[in-house]
């Protein structure tokens, strides 16, 4: 399908809705939005979970040119969570779910010229809309919050093509299929099927196929491309492929492309196999939400997160919980390298037939539309955490395989002993010993079989250990302990896939699940994507050529925990030199504790200076290859000595709903965080943007973070984030943010 235009600019929202809407009335009485966009902006806690539970309008006019012999679709890739659409005063369809994509048919609808487009959304919480029905450890928020898009058709068209290939070390056989939509007589065309590598064609194939009235599928026939580079984790391969509707003459009908990568995999009891290489997973589970907006926020937004997981914490793989999430992301995945995990959405209900159609729905949804992600490598056809339902699930399972067989399928489970009806046994395990720590079953205990079998632990640590950023040290540093004592376990055994722990960062969610103000604080990262230790314990495991981690769990002083040791130390460091106060300077080597972590851990235990004499700082500097490559000095007087202000980026796009992060941290005069600094930020902004949130900020952890996005006024210019604190020692700061045109609006 060809792209006729963005609709993500320019809509009109009103709360609430009235039959009146759907022919007229005063669409100017409306709020003027932009998508994505939430219902409501919820506070970051203590808020009422059914705030943003309503039915809301969204209108939008649009022009199109004559349709003579032309066919009009609108596709929707995320609206939460159910919605009626309407096209110049008639109804044009319907759709249930928060996280699936929709496209309509909306020709007999439109005329050439002005048209008028109208949403009515509900995003109350349905029990006959997946994840709904019992309580939810997670807000579903509401609104348009994934792209819209307007495509004007041949009457031929091309909705999905799935390029299905076979691999036999490393030589390639193309078998695509296309999803053809068609209107008219029965016609021939040529299909032909272009695969490119960094721009240079690779290989093409033409063949004639019948293309018959209604909606179907046409498998071409199969095409020896010959070798092909390998998509794989640590070198992600892509290639440009794409299919093109021509007809006798030459001409193009249709065209899809898209990107793809060659890559087999294989799971047996004793790992995942990669290209044939056994590989261990190890990962986090991400929400889609962020702070105050939920769900809405864009692509950038969205692409930083895969960067979080790959680029900083080194992680291979990452479980989209508990829903399908969005194409920027998985695309960023792709690139990167990153593994992913992508489940229907659900959370331990099973509602009635109706909402069984819906999860067959999603899963279709899933399945076919995010095929071609090399990235995707299982599939998960099981509702999250619910209890063995075998009929539902084993007809899940066929439908996958069904679509495509090339993937493993999965499903996550709360209880040991479950029916295994997939190809993986995935679970979540919060279990704890007699003593009340944290602690792994092993593939049998989790089974209940004493068959070996393919066991994945899909979520581990986060939810029996909430740690909030303002959190204690002993605190922070056992939750990031218990991570590296999971990840410890998991790498050293070959019952386990992998693990991902639980979770990514900190989310709202319902006040079933929290303590009250409903935030989850179950994330290595703040809400804000600041992170906790526990992050740095996963970025302690790359490679130190990829940058020295030198993290100490710990303010490096008296006070907090009266004596300063025991402390661990963070680091992907040979070894470690800590100095404190007037002792010795001591060597420290990784933790034994923790076998099969590529860098343990390392534990401070000594302080042979006396308490009650004056404390004269500290100094700890991490070695590889004999080289000190990373130092942390603390002082003896340590007090706020600046505001470091980090936006992740100073140039957006303006002819779109473009966003970037800004993270202010307090630090001493040595450049260390602040940990247990209260101070807030006052921000204003001037220009083409604004700000996402209150204007006044607490900081958490010592840092205080918010994000900006542009106003989409498809105009180029600087904007200015200023930011102050109420500290007379500490000067405002202004970010300067360069407006620019990407040439794709919205």
């Amino acid at each position: 399908m060809q792209k006729y235009c963005n609709l993500n600019l320019g809509w009109r929202f009103k709360e609430g809705f009235k039959e009146e809407y759907i022919t007229g009335g005063n669409d100017e009485e409306g709020r003027l939005v932009n998508v994505p966009h939430t219902v409501k902006e919820i506070p970051y806690d203590c808020f009422d979970q059914t705030m943003t539970c309503m039915v809301s309008t969204y209108i939008r006019s649009f022009r199109l040119p004559d349709m003579e012999g032309k066919r009009a679709l609108v596709s929707f890739e995320g609206v939460s969570a159910c919605y009626d659409l309407y096209i110049n005063g008639h109804k044009a369809g319907s759709h249930k779910g928060a996280y699936s994509m929709a496209l309509f048919d909306i020709t007999e609808y439109v005329t050439a010229g002005g048209n008028r487009m109208v949403l009515c959304v509900d995003s109350h919480e349905r029990s006959d809309i997946p994840p709904n029905g019992s309580t939810v450890d997670f807000l579903i928020y509401g609104g348009i919050y994934r792209d819209v898009t307007l495509y004007i058709q041949e009457g031929t068209y091309v909705k999905q093509a799935l390029f299905r290939y076979s691999l036999d070390h490393e030589t390639a056989v193309m078998e695509p299929e296309l999803l053809i939509g068609s209107h008219g007589p029965k016609r021939e065309l040529w299909a032909v099927t272009f695969l490119q590598k960094d721009g240079v064609p690779v290989w093409e194939n033409r063949q004639k196929i019948q293309v018959s009235p209604g909606t179907g599928s046409i498998s071409l026939e199969p095409g020896h491309v010959g070798q092909v580079a390998l998509w794989q984790p640590e070198d992600p391969q892509l290639y440009q492929a794409s299919v093109e509707l021509q007809d006798e003459d030459g001409r193009c009908v249709d065209r899809y492309q898209t990107r793809i990568g060659f890559r087999t995999i294989r799971v047996e009891p004793d790992g995942f196999y990669l290209n044939g290489k056994r590989t261990k997973l190890i990962g986090l589970n991400r929400h889609q939400s962020y702070p105050y907006v939920g769900y809405a926020m864009g692509r950038r937004a969205q692409e930083k997160d895969a960067l979080l997981l790959k680029e900083f914490m080194g992680l291979n793989m990452v479980r989209c919980s508990h829903y399908m999430q969005s194409r920027y992301f998985l695309d960023k995945c792709d690139e990167l390298g990153l593994m992913v995990f992508e489940e229907i959405p659900g959370w331990g209900y099973i509602g009635d037939e109706e909402f069984k159609k819906i999860v067959f729905q999603d899963l279709e949804n899933m399945v076919l539309g995010h095929f071609n992600h090399p990235g995707i490598v299982i599939w998960g056809t099981r509702l999250n955490e619910t209890t063995d339902h075998d009929g539902l699930y084993q007809e899940t399972n066929r439908r996958c395989k069904a679509m495509d067989p090339s993937r493993p399928t999965t499903g996550v489970r709360w209880e040991t002993g479950s029916h295994l009806i997939e190809d993986i046994y995935s679970y979540n395990d919060y279990s704890e010993d007699d003593k009340g720590e944290h602690m792994l079953l092993t593939a049998h205990q989790a089974t209940g079989s004493t068959k070996r079998m393919p066991y994945l632990v899909s979520e581990h640590t986060g939810a029996v250990l909430p740690t909030k950023p303002v959190d204690s040290e002993e605190r922070q540093e056992e939750f990031a302990i218990r991570h590296a004592r999971a990840m410890s376990k998991i790498m050293t055994s070959d019952q386990y896939l992998g693990g991902l722990g639980w979770c990514m960062f900190d989310y709202n969610t319902h006040n079933d699940h929290n303590s009250v103000n409903k935030v989850c604080y179950h994330g290595v990262l703040d809400m804000f994507r600041v992170p906790k230790w526990a992050a740095y314990l996963y970025a302690s495991q790359k490679s130190p050529d990829k940058g020295a981690v030198l993290v100490p769990c710990s303010m490096v002083g008296r006070g907090e925990r009266c004596e300063p040791v025991p402390f661990y130390v963070l680091t992907n460091c040979d070894y470690i030199e800590v100095t404190l106060s007037n002792d010795i300077t001591r060597t420290y080597y990784p933790s034994v504790k923790f076998p099969g972590l590529a860098h343990p851990p390392v534990l401070v235990t000594e302080n042979g200076e006396f308490w009650q004499h004056r404390w004269t700082g500290a100094r700890i500097v991490g070695y590889v290859g004999g080289q000190a490559v990373a130092e942390k000095r603390y002082s003896d007087n340590p007090r706020l000595s600046q505001l470091l202000v980090q936006p992740d980026d100073t140039v957006l796009y303006n002819d779109q709903v473009d966003e970037t992060r800004v993270v202010c941290t307090f630090m001493d005069e040595f450049g260390n965080r602040l940990y247990h600094h209260m101070e807030a930020v006052s921000v204003s902004v001037s220009g083409d943007i604004e700000l996402i949130g209150p204007s006044l900020i607490p900081s958490m952890g010592g840092c205080a973070a918010f994000w900006v996005r542009t106003c989409a006024s498809g105009t180029r210019g600087t904007a200015g984030i200023h930011i102050h604190t109420s500290r007379p020692e500490i000067d405002g700061q202004t970010v300067t943010i360069r407006l620019e045109l990407s040439g794709q609006e919205g």
